[in-house]
């Protein structure tokens, strides 16, 4: 038996598993907090509060350090543990749905099917399902959109 693969997968498992595949993973969070309005609150309510507005301060940079710190630490994680394991791809499956993990498996396939020795690797997946994604908007934008030759036929 795989482990984490009979169970049901828990709601945090998928939440992590779409965010890793998402776009939203290629820029940290921690970069996009940095340049948040947030900063500026924090600096603006520490420099020129009373003693309220200094709690308020604190609490809005507790806010602010627990996301970057969470986020540095899943970065450690991921960095030492670059191979999917089966919990991580049975929660990427039911976070993104068998069809589309399907095609990026496909997809993945077609890259490294020629090595016995690949294990797959979550930034891999996490590619090939850019991949897919991106193939099916396109598809959707072609069969909403008028061909050429049909508009030629049309003047």
């Amino acid at each position: 038996m795989t482990p984490g693969a009979t169970e049901t997968v828990p709601w945090f498992d998928r939440l992590l598993a779409r965010f890793e595949v998402s776009r939203f993973a290629v820029v940290p969070f921690s970069i996009s907090v940095f340049a948040s309005p947030l900063s500026g609150a924090i600096l603006g309510l520490s420099l020129f509060g009373g003693r309220r507005t200094t709690i308020i301060a604190a609490v809005l940079a507790i806010l602010w350090v627990v996301p970057i710190g969470l986020d540095l630490a899943r970065g450690c994680w991921i960095g030492r543990h670059t191979h999917a394991s089966p919990r991580w791809l049975n929660a990427v499956r039911a976070a993104i749905g068998d069809a589309v993990f399907d095609k990026a498996l496909g997809q993945l396939t077609i890259l490294h099917g020629d090595n016995p020795n690949y294990r797959i690797e979550r930034a891999h997946l996490a590619n090939a399902v850019q991949v897919v994604w991106n193939a099916m908007r396109e598809d959707r934008q072609r069969a909403e959109g008028v061909r050429l030759d049909d508009s030629a036929r049309q003047v």
